[in-house]
């Protein structure tokens, strides 16, 4: 007989049904990507601990000082093999008209590529 585990996925939220292989602990239908610490809202607050620069702009690094939960991470096979999907349209696009503009402007090719992939992105994930 075949344990399995039921979880959500961290994506989308649907239950999943894990299959256990063996005793090694291989599985089948899901993927895990370990175990988040998640802040528990109203305990506590993010406190500034530094400033770090990167690609010419200053970022805080932030710390909750509050309970957090330990959470487990998994994806259903639908959400990982749609991130998959959209990161090699990604990299086609990076690798074929360039990184994006920070700004945007009509008629530049890059621009229009990225408005392409957005827009793909925007339709797969049912916000058009």
């Amino acid at each position: 007989m075949m344990k399995s585990l039921k979880r959500k996925c961290l994506i989308c939220g649907k239950n999943i049904h894990i299959k256990i292989l063996d005793k090694k602990g291989n599985y089948k239908n899901a993927y895990y990507f370990g175990k988040l610490k998640i802040p528990v809202e109203g305990t506590g607050k993010y406190k500034k601990t530094r400033t770090v620069k990167f690609m010419k702009k200053k970022y805080d690094v932030v710390k909750w000082t509050g309970k957090e939960k330990e959470e487990e991470y998994w994806e259903c096979k639908k959400c990982y093999e749609e991130t998959e999907h959209e990161a090699w349209l990604e990299e086609i696009i990076e690798k074929l008209y360039g990184k994006r503009c920070k700004d945007y402007q009509a008629g530049c090719p890059c621009c229009e590529a990225w408005s392409v992939y957005d827009t793909i992105i925007d339709e797969n994930r049912g916000r058009l």
